[in-house]
């Protein structure tokens, strides 16, 4: 990727200053790269009038809006971290979050009312004036600690990973600034490129898309909370979408909705990008076909070294079993348990080193000596390369079954079984045998489309025709939703605790 001399997504913005062209649009409001700079100055300002003083965290409690993207850039524009923190998470993940960053303030909507114990700021742009309104309620700010934080550090995300704890991930400056130039750039993202956004910003696969668009002087479209599939669809068509990211769920719904009603609302879509959970080669054959104009993407990575590994589905088609190749400047290894380096077609843990690649966790010196390898990430995350250097992921190690003394990741099952026309979601693991004898017992949790008349005999037709005798599930348990981790992954561990029996 060419260098680029701004070290900061907001010096990069700054080039837009006095641009009438429109950056960010909810529903008929509109701003322009003039008036979004503006806004992000003053909220800024107001910031700083209030006590934020670099380094500070500050907490963004906001729905996906124009206010959240004023609020973050505001506080990464005053020299402060900022912390996103999805509106839907529980009391219980914001107390630990609260507790490990000992934040300045916190951002929220009017709607939400203070946070106990901390200085509040609502944030609410006047939609004739188009001018943010900061009002501070609540408790006194807090004495933030600086601890170690680099000046350089822009975001502090939280993911909870594959223990369930909260871990937050430093990410820098430069370190957003380089995954927002090189998605642009991958992407094919110019000013005329409008961004529906459909995942929640506080989440890094959905702000990275907003950035992106930003960084290529494109329109961020907001879109309104959705109440099906259909108004989706609705508002692809009438906001002229471009290009959006959605997790693989939507993108399965979206191919079932009836007629070529999605066909339709699709056709001025250039760049659809889907990750974060399992789709089956099948499904990306079928929304390709969908949308023969629009170039298809599937990205794996984690919030750590995001979007590390990108599969451009138009270009190899033959590579559609695998999650792609890494992104340019992104180095990818197998290794095994003693981290040595495995060679092509082997199965092994995946390490990824690369400019956006995290400079640790926060307060989690023990955790960084595991996970960092000199200089490397080791994912967790098991898989193997082949000569041509696609990625073909296999699972997390803490995922895999033993059925017996045979040994295989759920989404080994979940590929070859693709996603049967009469059911929704699914998702398999394995469950202790109460008997010891066998260790792990594949079970199936599904969601059916029909739930009242949905039966798993023919789910389990379809894993005996494609699966090994080992692999096929002995128990197929039809649930209402699948549980979600807080960045929206299927959660096999919760889902098993929930839904796994008294085994």
């Amino acid at each position: 990727m060419p260098a680029d001399s701004a070290e900061t997504l907001i010096e990069h913005l700054s080039r837009f200053r006095g641009i009438d062209r429109p950056a960010v649009q909810v529903a008929n409001m509109v701003l322009s790269y003039a008036e979004l700079t503006e806004q992000v100055a003053a909220t800024a300002a107001r910031l700083c009038e209030i006590g934020v003083e670099p380094r500070d965290r500050v907490l963004i409690i906001l729905p996906n809006s124009i206010e959240h993207i004023i609020g973050v850039l505001a506080v990464i524009a005053a020299g402060a971290v900022a912390i996103p923190v999805d509106i839907d998470a529980g009391s219980s993940r914001l107390d630990d979050i609260v507790a490990q960053t000992g934040p300045r303030c916190c951002l929220v909507d009017p709607d939400r009312g203070a946070v106990s114990g901390m200085q509040t700021i609502s944030l609410h742009i006047n939609p004739n004036s188009k001018a943010i309104e900061c009002v501070s309620h609540g408790s006194a700010p807090v004495a933030a600690q600086t601890d170690s934080l680099q000046a350089t550090v822009a975001f502090i995300r939280f993911t909870s990973g594959s223990t369930g704890h909260a871990k937050g991930v430093m990410l820098t400056h430069a370190q957003q600034l380089w995954i927002a130039r090189a998605l642009s750039e991958y992407f094919g993202l110019d000013s005329d490129h409008r961004e529906l956004v459909l995942v929640s910003m506080a989440l890094s696969g959905g702000w990275q898309r907003v950035a992106a668009t930003l960084y290529a002087g494109g329109r961020v479209i907001i879109a309104e909370k959705p109440l099906s599939v259909g108004d989706l669809l609705d508002t692809m068509v009438s906001t002229g979408a471009t290009g959006f990211f959605t997790p693989p769920p939507l993108v399965r719904m979206m191919l079932a909705s009836p007629g070529d009603r999605a066909s339709r609302a699709l056709r001025a879509c250039r760049t659809i990008e889907t990750g974060s959970a399992a789709i089956t080669s099948g499904e990306l054959q079928t929304l390709k076909a969908l949308v023969p104009d629009a170039r298809v993407y599937f990205h794996y990575g984690l919030t750590e070294c995001s979007r590390a590994v990108i599969l451009d589905t138009c270009s190899h088609a033959d590579h559609m079993a695998t999650v792609g190749r890494p992104l340019p400047g992104v180095e990818i290894k197998i290794v095994d348990e003693k981290f040595n380096a495995l060679p092509c077609n082997q199965d092994g843990q995946i390490l990824l080193r690369g400019p956006q690649l995290t400079i640790g966790y926060w307060r989690q010196p023990e955790l960084n000596r595991q996970r960092f390898v000199d200089g490397w990430l080791a994912t967790g995350d098991y898989g193997l390369i082949d000569e041509a250097g696609f990625l073909t992921l296999r699972g997390r190690h803490d995922d895999m079954i033993n059925c017996g003394g045979h040994c295989y990741f759920p989404g080994e099952v979940e590929h070859a079984l693709g996603t049967p026309g009469d059911v929704e979601q699914y998702l398999v693991a394995g469950v202790p045998d109460p008997r010891g004898v066998l260790q792990d017992i594949p079970w199936a949790f599904v969601v059916p489309c029909r739930p009242d008349d949905w039966s798993p005999k023919n789910f389990l037709a379809r894993a005996r025709d494609r699966l090994p005798a080992h692999m096929v599930p002995r128990q197929v348990v039809t649930i209402p939703a699948l549980p979600l981790t807080p960045s929206g992954k299927p959660d096999r561990r919760e889902t098993v605790k929930l839904y796994g029996g008294n085994t």
